[in-house]
């Protein structure tokens, strides 16, 4: 027996079927959807009205699944035409989104950090899931099982988000689809902030530091410099007719503007003559070749002369830093902020901000007023008092050779008279030899 229900313009059935012991117990469904016949039992439906509430859910059903297919089909129709080509392969993958245009100019040490995190996202592929090639192939539960077991690393929390935001992006800009690493939570950040050298560790440091090591410590006192920008400091950035530092911070890309203060004006004045194009030829070159060697050097020296650089951190398995080049920073800060140096001259100086507000800031922070409040950061015993020989010396020099030029032939016949060597008489030899008298 057919029992027939007609809804929406679709044929829909609903019936028990007869077998050779009589009909069904339960109803039986029928229908039709784009060109397809489902069917199969209403299970524990008895009744025709039951029997058809289960056939509506059924149907619900199979329409959903159709858009869904739909919505697939669409995205792999049109992946060539959204992606700019083929499928991307994970193996390819950089290498056509390194060729992609960015908002922003990006630094070769940024692409490259962005590079060797795909990288690693790409060896974890190979060994894992050999079988998956595509982009679009990765899931979800690939990605979140990617991310945990980069957690389980050890690694500091804001270096895996780093990890994670890195892959979002590629995924975004290479896969049109779903992104498997965009729903997944970043990992609340645990910072871990180093600390600024104390008055006595930097009169330690000045005193003590071999030249290699006193150059990065007075060039990124004074100017709060990171270190690639101090190791990378060209006389080009140095403007002696304005008497500032303008540098374009390798990180952010911002520029920033210096006052020259007199302890780093000296050192610079030494530096003139070694390098036609960088302050600190030797450090540039080592931070071409090997950015980590430089922190190396300066973490060996520090723990030399007993000054503590990392320390253990609960929950992680390696020591974090907390005294590096990177402090100086810190120190430039602290120090400003004991003398009193308003904030946003601090900012102006160190480019803590967006590039909006540190334009807005910059406006306000005019040369006059850096150098003014620069003036009143410490001088430290150790290296005001070499500062100010070498400060004398070379005054005392110029004074001289400006006397010379004006002096007249009579004045210029004394001093020669002072100056110039005097052949001595014989008898003041004789008379001098050891063991005689006069």
């Amino acid at each position: 027996m057919y029992i027939l229900h007609r809804t929406q313009g679709c044929r829909l059935s609903v019936f028990k079927r007869k077998t050779t012991a009589g009909e069904t117990p339960e109803f039986h469904y029928r229908f039709m959807r784009d060109g397809r016949l489902y069917t199969g039992v209403c299970n524990g439906c008895y009744t025709r009205e039951d029997a058809l509430t289960f056939e509506k859910q059924r149907k619900d059903m199979v329409a959903e699944l159709s858009r869904q297919k739909s919505a697939k089909a669409i995205v792999e129709n049109f992946r060539a035409e959204l992606s700019g080509g083929d499928k991307v392969a994970i193996a390819d993958c950089w290498e056509q989104f390194s060729l992609k245009p960015t908002k922003r100019a990006q630094t070769d040490g940024y692409i490259q950090k962005k590079r060797h995190r795909w990288e690693a996202f790409a060896q974890y592929m190979r060994t894992h899931h050999p079988d998956v090639v595509f982009l679009h192939d990765v899931t979800q539960k690939i990605a979140e099982d990617y991310i945990s077991e980069l957690r389980r690393s050890n690694i500091a929390s804001s270096t895996a988000n780093l990890h994670q935001k890195c892959l979002a992006e590629i995924f975004s800009r290479m896969c049109y689809g779903e992104n498997p690493f965009r729903n997944i939570p970043l990992c609340r950040e645990r910072q871990e902030c180093r600390e600024a050298f104390t008055p006595d560790e930097l009169e330690r440091i000045m005193q003590e530091a071999p030249p290699f090591i006193r150059a990065i410590f007075l060039i990124g006192f004074f100017t709060a410099l990171r270190e690639g920008d101090i190791s990378t400091l060209r006389w080009s950035d140095v403007l002696w007719e304005q008497g500032v530092v303008r540098r374009k911070l390798l990180k952010t890309g911002a520029v920033v503007e210096i006052p020259i203060m007199p302890p780093l004006a000296a050192f610079l004045h030494e530096q003139e003559g070694k390098d036609g194009e960088y302050v600190l030829p030797e450090h540039a070159a080592m931070y071409r070749a090997n950015p980590s060697g430089i922190s190396y050097r300066v973490k060996k020296f520090l723990e030399g002369i007993g000054i503590e650089t990392t320390k253990k951190v609960p929950g992680r398995s390696r020591a974090v830093s907390i005294k590096d080049v990177h402090s100086l920073r810190h120190t430039f800060c602290y120090f400003a902020g004991v003398a009193g140096i308003p904030l946003v001259v601090v900012q102006s100086i160190v480019g803590h901000m967006t590039p909006e507000m540190t334009a807005h800031y910059t406006a306000h922070a005019d040369r006059r007023t850096k150098r003014e409040k620069l003036a009143a950061l410490p001088c430290f015993s150790a290296l005001v008092k070499e500062t100010r020989r070498k400060v004398l010396v070379e005054q005392m020099r110029r004074a001289c050779l400006r006397a010379v030029k004006e002096a007249d032939d009579a004045t210029l016949n004394r001093v020669a008279s002072i100056l110039l060597p005097v052949k001595p008489k014989r008898s003041l030899l004789r008379n001098t030899e050891p063991g005689k008298s006069k």
